[in-house]
């Protein structure tokens, strides 16, 4: 597996909000790719074990959801928890199962991507880190203001920051809260919606990663 941009990741404040600007200039907003058969979804956890977290990945044929792998990782967190940097305390797992299981077509990471501080969240940094497209949801608001979808499953808006469209509210069931969708690398704002709309079934979360939130909490004990 090829890493692009490689960095440290045992670094201080000051130079990880160097690297992370360093490195959003290589982000993509836009469709880059071909077909998408195989999806991961990742799901972290903090373990009861101090300075200990466990990251986890379901990958998933794409589009009919059959579970075809099932990774985690546990380790020491070497870079404690700083809201907009959450990359360099999971990165290195992520990478680690990457290395393990090979690269899936499109990686679904929860939190943010593209809608950040920097323009680079958790989903936007792996992407770039080892090229693949990957996409950001939530169940928390990303935006103190947002335009609410319609009730339906399916309905979704835009949200846009100095008129650049970078992420989407989606109703994924009908009558319950939104989740919100942001790009991390090499996807549309528009695809992202889709696919993750595509991947919610029975639950408010899209399967690749309620499952392997589940799977991480599951280890870390």
């Amino acid at each position: 597996m090829e890493i692009f941009h490689r960095h440290p990741w045992n670094v201080d404040f000051d130079e990880a909000v160097r690297i992370q600007n360093e490195l959003s200039a290589y982000a993509r907003l836009e469709d880059d790719f071909e077909k998408i058969e195989k999806i991961a979804g990742f799901g972290i956890a903090f373990s009861l074990v101090q300075n200990r977290m466990v990251v986890s990945s379901i990958e998933f044929s794409y589009p009919d959801l059959e579970v075809v792998n099932k990774s985690f990782e546990k380790s020491n967190i070497s870079f404690p928890y700083v809201s907009g940097l959450f990359a360099f305390s999971a990165g290195p797992s992520i990478l680690s199962i990457f290395e393990r299981r090979g690269l899936p077509d499109l990686a679904v990471f929860p939190g943010r991507g593209m809608a950040h501080t920097r323009g680079i969240g958790l989903a936007t940094h792996m992407g770039i880190l080892v090229d693949i497209p990957t996409i950001a949801c939530s169940r928390t608001p990303l935006w103190s203001d947002y335009q609410e979808p319609e009730t339906k499953k399916g309905s979704y808006t835009f949200y846009f920051e100095r008129k650049k469209k970078i992420g989407a509210v989606i109703r994924s069931k009908d009558n319950t809260k939104p989740i919100f969708v942001t790009p991390g690398h090499k996807v549309s704002v528009k695809s992202s919606a889709e696919f993750i709309l595509r991947c919610c079934t029975k639950h408010r979360l899209p399967e690749p990663i309620r499952r392997a939130h589940i799977l991480a909490k599951r280890h870390a004990g």
